[in-house]
This record gives C-alpha cells, sequence and structure tokens, in this order.
C-alpha cells in the first residue's frame, strides 16, 4: 500500500491526543526528565571515584588542598559534586546510566503498541504486555544491528549512512507488531520503505527539521532555570510525535490505512497492525 505524507502526519497527531498517545508521551517525560539526574550521579560520583583511586583523596582533602593554595573560588566546583545527583556508589551510577539504552527501547516498543490501538480511549495493557519480552529483545538486537550497520556506513559517505536509518524505519513495527524475527524485520522494513521511497524521505525530513526547530527555538525562550525542563519537554514531544508518525505510516504502508489493519501476531484485535 502506498503511504501518504499528509495523511500519515495528520493521523500521527490525532494519535498523539488519544489515552494512548497521552499514556506513551507521559511515560517517555517521566524518563527523559530523570535523565539529566542520573548524568549528574555518574559525573559526581565519577569524580568522586577518580579521585580516591588515582591519590586516595577524598573532597575534603581537595577542598583543604585549594583553601591552602589559594584557590578558594574553585571550591563552588566541589559543592555542585557533592549536591548532584544520587547518594550511590560509583558502580551503582554506571549501572544506571547503564540501563538508560535498555529502557528507552523498551518504552519505544510500548510506544509502538499503543499507538497501533485501535481504541481511542484506553491503553491497551494486555496488549501491550502480551509477549512484551519477546519483543523488546528481538527489537533491542535488531535495532542494535541496524545501528552498527548505520554508524560503519556514515562515516565513509553520509548518504549511505542516512538511507540505512530510512531503510531501517520500520524494523522495530516488524518485530513488535507482526511479530517477526530478528532478520527478517530488518529485510520488510526494506522492502515496505523501498515501496513508499518517496513518501518515507519526505516524513524523515519533516521528523528531523521539526526537531532542529524544536531543539533551536526552546532554548531561546527566557524561562531562566526552567530552561532546561522546557527543552526536554518540547524534544520529547517531537520523539513521540516521530514514534506516531512511523507507526501511522507503518499502517498504511501494510495496508491498515493509519486506523485498521490486519491483527499482528501474537496480538489481540486491539492492536490495528
Amino acid at each position: 500500500m502506498t503511504v501518504s505524507v499528509g495523511d500519515t502526519l495528520e493521523d500521527a497527531v490525532e494519535r498523539m491526543v488519544t489515552v494512548p498517545g497521552l499514556f506513551v508521551l507521559v511515560l517517555f517525560l517521566a524518563f527523559r526528565l530523570a535523565n539529566p539526574a542520573v548524568y549528574r550521579t555518574f559525573f559526581a560520583r565519577g569524580a568522586e571515584f577518580a579521585l580516591r583511586e588515582t591519590g586516595g583523596y577524598t573532597l575534603r582533602d581537595v577542598e583543604m588542598e585549594l583553601i591552602e593554595r589559594g584557590y578558594a573560588d574553585l571550591l563552588p566546583l566541589l559543592d555542585v559534586v557533592r549536591q548532584s545527583g544520587m547518594d550511590v556508589s560509583f558502580p551503582v551510577a554506571v549501572a544506571l546510566l547503564a540501563a538508560l539504552p535498555f529502557i528507552a527501547e523498551l518504552l519505544h516498543v510500548v510506544g509502538v503498541r499503543a499507538f497501533a490501538a485501535r481504541d481511542p480511549n484506553s491503553v491497551p495493557v494486555s496488549d501491550i504486555t502480551s509477549g512484551l519480552v519477546g519483543a523488546y529483545v528481538k527489537s533491542l538486537i535488531a535495532n542494535a544491528i541496524a545501528l552498527v550497520l548505520i554508524v560503519l556506513a556514515t562515516p565513509f559517505f553520509l548518504i549511505p549512512g542516512i538511507a540505512l536509518t530510512i531503510l531501517f524505519f520500520f524494523v522495530r513495527h516488524r518485530i513488535v507488531l507482526a511479530g517477526d524475527g530478528i532478520f527478517e524485520a530488518i529485510s520488510e522494513s526494506y522492502a515496505l520503505v523501498v515501496e513508499n521511497a518517496v513518501p518515507m524521505v519526505v516524513l524523515g525530513v519533516v521528523f528531523w527539521l521539526t526537531w532542529a526547530v524544536v531543539t533551536f527555538v526552546v532554548p531561546m525562550v527566557p524561562l531562566g532555570d526552567l530552561s532546561g525542563a522546557a527543552g526536554r519537554v518540547a524534544g520529547t514531544v517531537v520523539v513521540v510525535f516521530g514514534i506516531s508518525m512511523l507507526t501511522s505510516a507503518y499502517l498504511q504502508a501494510v495496508g491498515g490505512g493509519g486506523d485498521a489493519a490486519a491483527t499482528p501476531a501474537g496480538q489481540s484485535d486491539a492492536l490495528g497492525a
């Protein structure tokens, strides 16, 4: 089936203001707004770990050294380290940081299933959780393979990297909604995107331009201490819009027309894919 750019964008916005869409947005907001705390924890505990391992120093030792050498103006930096992030050990901070991409992938899997829901007035919890672990693991591996291929292609020529990114747009959808295996999902995504090459390129450009404009404009708004949070909220809305957009495009590509389609493998009729 042919993907319509206009219908996809309209349907993507409509899906975002449904109950499943708002559910996905809340999940991503909670995740992305919590990320800075994890980053601060990692860098603060990392600084303490480095001091301790390289010379057996503590922050108190560094503080006294700065005072003795007349660098008291640097003391606020130590306060930043002390007060930043969560009070956990460095290994825990590393584990929290390492967990972020895995949590992000899980949210994307949940997001695709939620946005594919037929009922706009409820969250299809049973359909989202049905076979979730298997779908998540396969999606994680498949997208890791796709990412490696994209990274390998991009340094040589920018265009192949961009092309592969677009060709792999539906990998997650094929696994999560159609029940494909890892390499089957990559192959089917390639076939679907090639069949709808022009509209998929246009949709990709629309998304990336939207992301660029939002990330450029929002930081310019004078919001004081709220600027960082506002930027993350705006960026999160764009990310969720991207998930909705690709899900709508996928449903059209497989014959769902952005509204309904055949039931995916292992899922009930509550999901339109």
